[in-house]
Parts: structure tokens; C-alpha cells; sequence
């Protein structure tokens, strides 16, 4: 009696255990703890498997924990290679890619742990599964950091290497050469195997060996951070240049000298130029009327003194020409008074003044203002003026006038961009007026055959068919002119004596059906002259399209008044104007309507190239053309010819 009571209570205690154990591992919220049958389905399912999935206990338990894996995973069988793992070596640890509920992927710490019965026959497995996305973001945006400090460091060596205008290069903290960049190889004239290894006062005189100069550089360089100086150094093959060098001292994070990084400039060409201003003011000191009377008597450039802060102490007549002011309207006064507003309120000026101390000189090009208060555009030298102690005593000033120079390079960009401009319109042209012709002739057979095909009935839809005929006609007539435009390209046609009132005969002979029509009355007056040199078919566009135009335009309540004339004028161009009293054109459309496809009335049949042909055959020969019109008055086109009547 006392064993069995002895086994009921010691089975009571094994549930109980049982159930604290199943309820512990429920209330895990960090961990997904679950258990598979040993064929991979779910058996169990606690708070934390339902957290870090989002499945519910009821939607997951029976199913695969292949649901887990991506479709590559389970297309390579990974997860019974899991499977297999576990039991092979007693568990299976991993960390990968894996999938929740709604599709999303998070980085997942996997354990799994085949499960034996007590007779060692395989129940199932645990598995453990651990979110560490948070990790794995921490450690990819360190991995990403730590590479975009490899590429850095790799441009930016790439970069100070591909300088060729200054030497940059390191050295250690004893001085010896540890980097050579390609304007140091330039500058120095020593390769990179020649020179690394070596101690940097190579490039130093003997005396300044002697001195230590170099030695004190780099004591002062680490005493003060940085060091900057100017004076000889000397190539490989040594020549000496005038160099610009700054030191700095490189430093770790523990504050431990790692080296020092020099840079140099090769400023040869200014120190001569210094040097050259140096010996020229020592002579015009010695001969400071001489040199007055010279500098006062040129007249193309302004030069001019100023005093250490900017105020005008001399003045030459080319100072007074350029700006406009007498010498005892400016001396006195600061130079600024010649800079615009904005320039001013930038401090521009006192910039100016800056630069030129810090670089020997300064130049610049702006636009300035004269007396007046027109503004000129000026080339500006400024150069400090030092006595022979080095101190600053002043600066000089030379102004150049280049605004006829801007003023020009503007016109040539302006004439670059029409010349483009044409250029493209003409290939338009050229290629229009060929490619149209073969769909317009093959429109005109179409049109042909539909009569035909129509016959009898082709009288119901006369109207429609005579209005395709129309259209047909004016395509033509536009490919036609184009085809003109295009030929204009080629040549402007050989010249000979025109006999005017005969041409203008010609002229209203091959467009009397629309005179007739409209009843226009032509009226030649040609006393002013008769004939004169031209392109005979170019003249004859001319006249054919500036009379045809002026009867097409007429005003719809008088009749139509065509007047041809021609007048000599005063400057020796003969010119020939042809006036009419129609519907005239407004002022913002005179400007246009030699342009390309332009109309300034729509309701009249047209294509738009006739007067961009007269424009385009007056401008090949040199010629001009204007037009004064008044609307509802009418219109007068005058054309001046360069050519001397015969």
C-alpha cells in the first residue's frame, strides 16, 4: 500500500514539474521555443515563437518549420540538412535569413536538439530561435563604415598623388621621405625610388644644412603645429626655384607623432615678378620726375598709387580718361569709389588688397564705374609696393578698359549661336524640301485614282475632292519654296544687268489671274533707276513675292494699290520699296515675319517661306530689307542694295 501511494505521488510530482516547465518555456517572450516531430512538423508553440513569426499557435502547429526558409533554402533542402546535422552531431547551430508570417525577413540565431525517449528511440527535436536583426544591421553598418573609410582613404590617396601643381608628400618624424606625389616628382625632378627613404634636406642649400634650417623646421612644426615658409630650394638637377613650403606634424590619437606632411609651391615666377617691381620702383625713385612724366603721359592704361589702406595718392591722364576724374577730384579719396554697390557692401575692395599681400599681387577682371556712373568692364592689377626694409608702403593699380573687347567677345558668342541656329534651320530646309516630294507626288496619284474609281459619283463629293486638290496644290507650293530656300545655300546665282520695269512686267504677267481677281492696281515708278546688278531669278522672288503678298493682304474694303519705287539715297545704296494699302501688320509682329513657317494674318492662304526667302537672299548678297507698317493702312517693305546700277 505505502509503494503504490509512493509511485501516485512521485507521478503527481513529475506533472507537476511538467507543467511549470511547459509554462515557464509558454511565458518566454525573447526566444522562440518550439518542438518538431522527427519529421520536421510542429508540435508546440510558446509566446515568443508567436512574437518573433507572428503565427498564431492554431495556424503554425502541424505544419513544416520549413515555412520558415526562403524558396532558395528549401530548394536546396536545407532545412532537412538541419535536420540531419542535429542528429548527426547531437545539435545544430546556424544563423541566417529567415521568414515571419507577414513575409519579412529577420536574421535569425538557430538551435536544434534531437530529442530521445528513455529507450534512446528519436521523439522530435527542440528548436531555438533567436531574433538578431538588430545585430546584424549594427554589424553591416560597421562593416559599410569601415569600407567607406578603406575607399576614402584610398581617394584621397589617389588624389594627393594626382596633384601636379604641388608637391605633396610625407615624412617621418626624424624627416626622411615616406610618400612622393606626381607634382613633387615635377617639382623636385627625383622619381619616387630615387628619393623615398632619403632625408628631405636634399632640396636645401648648403648653408642652410649647415645652419639647420631644415632640422629647426621640424622642431618648429611640432612646437606650434604647422610651419610656413619662403625661400631657395633646389631641383635634382641643381637649379634653383623660389618655393612656398608649409610643415605640418601629424599626430595619432594618442597624441603620438606619426610624421609630418609638406607641401611645396613653386613660386619662381612670381618672385621674379616681385623682384622685377622691386628694381623698377628702386629706379623710379631715383628718378621720380622721369618716371612721373612717363607713367602720367600714357594714356590706354590707368595706374595709379594707393596707400596702404586703399586711398588714391596719384593719378596719370589714362586714370582720367578711363574713370573721368580730375586728379583733385579723386587723390584722397578710398579706390572703392570705382566698384558697384554690391561690390562694395561685399567688401570686395578691401578682399583685393588682402590678396595681393598674401600673393605678391592680385588680378582680376570686372566691371567698374567712371564718374559718370556708366560702367566699363576693366582688367585690374593690383601690386604691394615695399620699401627696402619690407615694409608695405603702398600699393600699385593698373586698369585696362576692355569693354570694346567684351562687348565683341559677346557679339562673336552671340553670332556663334544664330550661325548654329541657321545652320541646322538650312539642313531642316534641304532635307524637307527633298523627302516631301515623293509622299506629295504619290498623294497627287491617290487623288487621281479615288476619281477615277468615284466616277459619276465623284460629283457628291466635288466640294471635298476640290478642297484635297487645294491642299495638294500649296503642299506643292511649299515644297517648292523650300526647295528654293535649300538652293539658296548652294550659291546666291550669277549677277547681271536687270532691267526693273521689265522684270516687274514679267512678274505681274505670271500672277495676273490674282490681280484680275482682286482688281489691284499696280503702280511702278521707276525714275529713281531702272536697272540694276543682281541674280536675275533672285530679284525676280523678290518682286514676286513682295507684289503677290501685298495683293493677297489687301483690306477687305478698298481696293488694292500695289506701289513699286525706286530712290537713290543719300548713304549710295539704291533702294526699292514696294508699298501697298492693305491690312498692314502690327508692331510686335514686324519683328517675325521673316522668320521661317511665320504669318502675320492667318485667314489668308499661305506657307510661310516666302518672306524668310527674300530675308534669306538679301542677307547672302549683303543686302537689307525693313518694313514700316501701320495697321488697317498698310505696309511698306524697303530693300537697299549694296550692287551699283548698270
Amino acid at each position: 500500500m505505502n509503494s503504490e501511494s509512493e509511485a501516485v505521488s512521485h507521478v503527481d510530482t513529475n506533472k507537476a514539474t511538467e507543467d511549470n516547465f511547459r509554462l515557464l518555456i509558454e511565458g518566454i517572450t525573447d526566444y522562440a521555443i518550439f518542438l518538431l516531430d522527427p519529421s520536421g512538423y510542429i508540435t508546440t508553440w510558446n509566446a515568443g515563437a508567436a512574437r518573433i513569426k507572428q503565427y498564431a499557435a492554431d495556424e503554425i502547429i502541424g505544419k513544416h518549420f520549413s515555412t520558415f526558409y526562403s524558396a532558395e533554402a528549401k530548394a536546396a533542402e536545407y532545412p532537412a540538412y538541419e535536420l540531419q546535422e542535429a542528429l548527426k552531431q547531437g545539435h545544430f547551430e546556424d544563423e541566417g535569413w529567415r521568414l515571419r508570417k507577414d513575409g519579412t525577413a529577420f536574421w535569425a540565431n538557430v538551435v536544434i536538439t534531437p530529442i530521445y525517449n528513455q529507450a534512446r528511440e528519436l521523439i522530435g527535436f527542440a528548436k531555438i530561435t533567436r531574433d538578431l536583426s538588430e545585430r546584424k544591421k549594427a554589424e553591416d553598418d560597421l562593416l559599410k563604415a569601415f569600407d567607406e573609410v578603406k575607399e576614402n582613404e584610398e581617394r584621397f590617396r589617389q588624389l594627393v598623388e594626382g596633384v601636379a601643381d604641388y608637391a605633396i608628400f610625407m615624412l617621418d618624424p626624424v624627416g626622411n621621405i615616406t610618400t612622393w606625389n606626381e607634382g613633387a616628382r615635377k617639382l623636385n625632378g627625383y622619381e619616387a625610388h630615387e628619393i623615398i627613404g632619403k632625408y628631405f634636406a636634399k632640396f636645401y642649400s648648403r648653408e642652410a644644412v649647415e645652419q639647420g634650417f631644415p632640422a629647426y623646421e621640424l622642431q618648429q612644426a611640432k612646437q606650434n603645429g604647422r610651419f610656413e615658409d619662403e625661400g631657395w630650394r633646389y631641383r635634382k638637377d641643381g637649379s634653383a626655384f623660389w618655393a612656398n613650403t608649409v610643415l605640418t606634424a601629424i599626430y595619432d590619437s594618442q597624441k603620438q607623432l606619426l610624421g609630418f606632411s609638406k607641401i611645396t609651391r613653386d613660386l619662381t615666377e612670381r618672385k621674379k615678378l616681385e623682384q622685377q617691381l622691386y628694381w623698377t620702383n628702386q629706379e623710379l625713385k631715383e628718378n621720380e620726375e622721369r618716371s612721373r612724366l612717363l607713367i602720367d603721359s600714357v594714356k590706354d592704361y590707368a595706374i595709379l598709387m594707393l596707400s596702404p589702406d586703399g586711398i588714391v595718392s596719384s593719378w596719370n591722364v589714362g586714370a582720367e580718361r578711363i574713370k573721368g576724374y580730375k586728379a583733385a577730384e579723386i587723390i584722397g579719396k578710398h579706390f572703392s569709389t570705382f566698384y558697384p554697390r554690391e561690390a562694395i557692401e561685399s567688401g570686395f575692395p578691401q578682399y583685393e588688397l588682402r590678396k595681393a599681400l598674401d600673393q605678391g599681387h592680385f588680378e582680376d577682371e570686372g566691371w567698374r564705374l567712371r564718374k559718370d556712373g556708366t560702367a566699363f568692364w576693366a582688367n585690374v592689377v593690383i601690386t604691394p609696393i615695399h620699401n627696402p626694409a619690407r615694409e608695405l608702403i603702398g600699393f600699385a593699380k593698373v586698369t585696362r578698359d576692355l569693354t570694346e573687347r567684351r562687348r565683341n567677345e559677346d557679339l562673336m558668342r552671340k553670332n556663334n549661336e544664330l550661325l548654329k541656329i541657321n545652320n541646322e534651320l538650312d539642313n531642316f530646309v534641304y532635307a524637307a524640301s527633298h523627302d516631301l516630294k515623293s509622299p506629295i507626288i504619290n498623294l497627287e496619284g491617290l487623288l487621281a485614282a479615288l476619281k477615277e474609281d468615284l466616277g459619276p459619283e465623284g460629283e457628291h463629293h466635288s466640294e471635298v475632292l476640290t478642297r484635297m486638290d487645294g491642299a495638294i496644290t500649296i503642299l506643292k507650293k511649299v515644297v517648292s519654296d523650300l526647295g528654293d530656300v535649300a538652293r539658296l545655300q548652294q550659291s546666291n546665282g550669277e549677277t547681271e544687268s536687270i532691267n526693273l520695269p521689265d522684270l516687274l512686267a514679267e512678274v505681274t504677267g505670271n500672277i495676273s489671274e490674282l490681280i484680275a481677281a482682286s482688281n489691284a492696281e499696280i503702280i511702278a515708278d521707276f525714275s529713281g533707276f531702272k536697272s540694276l546688278t543682281y541674280s536675275r531669278k533672285n530679284l525676280r522672288s523678290i518682286l514676286f513675292n513682295l507684289v503677290s503678298n501685298a495683293i493677297k493682304y489687301a483690306h477687305p474694303q478698298r481696293r488694292p494699290q500695289v506701289r513699286v519705287k525706286t530712290h537713290l539715297a543719300s548713304t549710295g545704296l539704291y533702294c526699292l520699296s514696294v508699298a501697298d494699302n492693305g491690312l498692314g501688320i502690327t508692331s510686335n509682329q514686324t519683328s517675325k515675319i521673316f522668320s521661317l513657317f511665320k504669318r502675320a494674318h492667318d485667314h489668308v492662304e499661305g506657307s510661310g517661306i516666302g518672306l524668310y526667302l527674300v530675308k534669306k537672299i538679301l542677307d547672302n548678297s549683303g543686302d537689307s530689307i525693313v518694313v514700316d507698317s501701320v495697321p488697317d493702312k498698310g505696309s511698306v517693305f524697303s530693300i537697299c542694295f549694296k550692287q551699283k546700277a548698270s
